[in-house]
């Protein structure tokens, strides 16, 4: 790769992490005055609380994204949007903030600042060539860093010759900033903003924004372009910029699991056989997390035996890994290190895999499936394998969700019951009987079904009051009702209450409860049930240990992982290949942290 892509590259990675900061500009009223204290940096100080890591700092270890240690600040809340930020940045010592214990989160942001938190977020990188402004001068403690700036392309200045380091940044500077260095794309619509008027320099700059949903404005009607970027916005931006927007939900599949981010980004950790980490390669396991080339915008992710799906933000659906039966969907059998487009498949809401087969759940309520059909698993009333997507029959309709099982696969609707097809030697669809079904057939006396999730040969279903049903194969306690009869209509787990969500691995599962703890039973040989123990299969639901504000668990084969509000990610279980992404292969019988990569040190 040239100097000049290498360069762009970095570019366009940076400039897609600062969408956010506009967003998050609409959460909150943007000052419009420095506070007391917040006085302009002088050069010996470098930067206003801004300072380089020291050697002694770096041999520390990385900084945690998403779990960092707490800050010192007064004047930062902990549940103010910043907060987390904040925290990183303090303790990637970036910067130190306006006093010892104050941060400054309304100040303003000035271009001089702006450039110094960016140059040095950045790494504080050697500049390719000085600036030529007149208003920055040699000794200025932001000279270096507006050089870089200018250097990579960010900025040309104010004016000829005027880079304008005391003037704070709008959000009106900040939209066109944004959209002339992504190349002044057409917005895919004019804006209904008004307070930005038809001739005003940023009026196509918004509409872009909003068209490509990077804002909604800070109140309806009212974008507020000349509000000022305060120091709590920057934070969130500098956050963003390093470690990347937070996951917010997680699947896990038979030796790999991914994580969907909020910027629509996928990263993904373990096993790598089939190129089912989606980064052009198809060899060697990944110990932490690394990001899905050719990803953005992503809704919906789902992870099958060695191949990973997702939904993008034009409701397409790509997939990479292994595709022996069809199941990338790209009308071929040949494994892809990179992702693909499914064929002929659009307005797609959600998506799952099994083994070696996926289902996706359409904006109009039916399913398409596609990919390996020996049990039927693909619903369209027969057993022939599709390399395409095909309509599940029997009139299913009305679905909100599907889950796969590893040959099986169960609708959630929106009546809160529950369809199944494929797979039934065990019971696992549900319907009374253990003959499998190549069109979907109704689980027996279940309603009011808030989520499905399905394992290798059984089923779970959290319910609107709370409690948990589960049926099939029960012969390492993955039903959760205290013994190991297989059942093939669903039966409630005892003592289990306060359910949100659910997540089902091959031979077990897990519930979300209220308050964000998680309980988890059935085959624990490898620490599935997180309680510490690997010794007993845990036939009913044990709380899972040290483990609090969980939003989403999700099951793999022999792992679990959870998403908490903040992004941290937890996984527990098996860590052959990584599967944990801890950074080792070490098995843990407790929750241990996803470690997102962080070029951050200190």
């Amino acid at each position: 790769m040239s100097d000049l892509m290498t360069k762009k590259l970095a570019i366009s990675q940076w400039l897609s992490r600062l969408l956010a900061l506009l967003m998050l500009g609409s959460l909150v009223s943007l000052g419009s005055a420095a506070t007391a204290g917040a006085s302009e940096p002088n050069a010996e100080a470098g930067t206003e609380g801004v300072t380089q890591p020291s050697a002694e700092a770096e041999a520390a270890g990385p900084v945690s994204c998403f779990s960092p240690k707490p800050h010192q600040f007064t004047d930062v809340a902990p549940d103010d949007y910043f907060d987390q930020a904040v925290s990183w940045l303090f303790e990637s010592e970036i910067t130190g903030g306006v006093t010892a214990d104050r941060y400054g989160p309304s100040v303003n942001v000035s271009r001089g600042q702006m450039a110094m938190f960016l140059w040095k977020d950045a790494g504080s990188p050697p500049p390719s060539r000085p600036h030529s402004f007149g208003d920055v001068a040699p000794d200025a403690y932001y000279n270096t860093a507006v050089s870089w700036l200018v250097g990579e392309g960010i900025t040309g200045g104010v004016a000829e010759g005027r880079y304008g380091p005391n003037v704070n940044v709008s959000r009106g500077q900040m939209a066109v900033f944004l959209h002339t260095a992504s190349g002044s794309p057409a917005p895919l619509a004019p804006h209904s903003f008004t307070d930005v008027a038809a001739d005003a320099y940023y009026n196509t700059a918004v509409s872009w924004l909003v068209g490509t949903g990077i804002t909604a404005g800070v109140a309806p009607g009212k974008y507020a372009p000349n509000a000022n970027v305060t120091r709590a916005q920057m934070a969130v931006f500098l956050h963003t910029n390093s470690c990347g927007t937070k996951p917010i939900a997680v699947d896990g599949g038979e030796r790999h699991n991914c994580a969907l981010k909020a910027d629509g980004t996928i990263a993904c950790w373990g096993h790598n056989s089939d190129g089912q980490m989606g980064i052009g390669t198809s060899n060697n396991q990944q110990w932490i997390p690394v990001t899905v080339r050719g990803i953005s915008g992503a809704t919906d992710i789902a992870t099958g035996s060695f191949h990973t799906c997702a939904v993008k933000a034009d409701t397409t659906v790509a997939c990479w890994g292994n595709n022996r039966n069809g199941q990338l969907g790209d009308n071929t059998t040949t494994n892809r290190s990179l992702p693909v487009a499914v064929s002929g498949l659009s307005g797609v809401r959600n998506i799952t895999a099994g083994s070696y087969h996926t289902c996706a759940t359409k904006n109009d309520g039916t399913v398409a499936c596609w990919g390996e059909n020996n049990n039927g698993q693909l619903g369209d009333g027969s057993t022939t394998e599709r390399r395409t997507p095909v309509a599940v029959g029997a009139g299913l309709s009305g679905v909100t969700a599907v889950s796969g099982g590893s040959v099986h696969n169960c609708a959630q609707k929106s009546n809160g019951t529950v369809a199944c097809w494929g797979r039934n030697d065990r019971g696992q669809l549900g319907d009374g009987s253990n003959t499998t079904r190549t069109t979907p057939v109704t689980v027996a006396n279940l309603s009011g079904v808030t989520a499905v999730d399905s394992g290798w040969l059984h089923t779970c279903a959290a319910k609107s009051d709370g409690t948990v049903d589960c049926w099939g194969y029960n012969g390492d306690g993955q039903l959760g009702l205290g013994n190991t009869t297989d059942r093939n209509t669903p039966a409630t787990i005892p003592a289990l209450a306060g359910v949100t969500t659910i997540g089902v691995g091959a031979y077990h599962g897990c519930a979300v409860k209220a308050g964000g703890t998680v309980a988890c039973w059935g085959y624990n040989k490898d620490g599935q049930a997180g309680d510490g123990t690997t010794s007993v299969n845990r036939k009913s639901p044990v709380d899972v240990v040290g483990l609090t504000g969980a939003k989403s668990v999700a099951g793999g084969s022999y792992t679990n992982c959870a998403v908490k509000a903040s992004g941290a990610t937890l996984c527990w279980g098996l860590n052959w290949h990584g599967r944990l992404g801890d950074g080792t292969g070490t098995t843990r019988t407790t929750p241990v942290q996803v470690a997102y990569p962080n070029p951050i040190v200190r």
